[in-house]
């Protein structure tokens, strides 16, 4: 399936999209952490099913990167992928649970992830709460958080996935939205 097909299934132009990534991830940096996020433009996401093999990480680096994922089901359905690399999330988890790295590291990586499931349902349910006003009723899933180096998350081409991303404090940000209307 083309790309046009594909958003032809969506109620909203890709402009609409990217105007509501950029509102709900700037939000939720501006309210919740008080550091400016620069927005440095989007690329589609290509299908699995698009390519010969694994597409290239969303977020290429040789730091361990850390993703927030949640979900939206309803009458639209999709997941936005929250990637950062490891010193990016744990300053924003410092900034966000007013700790310092002494504190975090006692702690252990499960302060991150609780900080990032809740950085993540708070930009997804801002996102889902502009789709839920545009008449599309859905509700969010529990939040998952993935860690790891060199590694993909695909999805198939016959679903709508744009890539958006940021920078904060010069680190990168990506915001990876996928979806499709829902069966109900």
């Amino acid at each position: 399936m083309t790309d046009p097909q594909i958003q032809e299934k969506l109620p909203f132009s890709q402009q609409e999209l990217e105007g509501m990534v950029i509102e709900a991830v700037s939000k939720y940096f501006d309210t919740m952490i008080g550091l400016p996020i620069q927005y440095d433009g989007s690329r589609p996401g290509l299908g699995y099913d698009e390519l010969e093999g694994p597409p290239p990480p969303v977020l290429p680096s040789t730091k361990t990167v850390i993703v927030g994922m949640v979900g939206f089901v309803g009458s639209m359905n999709g997941v936005i992928n929250l990637y950062l690399e490891e010193d990016l999330a744990m300053k924003l988890t410092g900034t966000f649970l007013g700790m310092s790295e002494e504190e975090m590291a006692v702690e252990g990586a499960e302060v991150i992830h609780d900080a990032l499931g809740e950085m993540a349902n708070m930009i997804v349910g801002t996102f889902k709460n502009t789709v839920s006003d545009k008449g599309f009723q859905c509700r969010m899933t529990v939040p998952s958080i993935l860690r790891g180096t060199n590694f993909t998350i695909e999805t198939p081409s016959s679903v709508f996935r744009q890539i958006y991303s940021f920078k904060i404090s010069d680190s990168p940000f990506i915001a990876d939205l996928t979806m499709k209307p829902g069966d109900y």
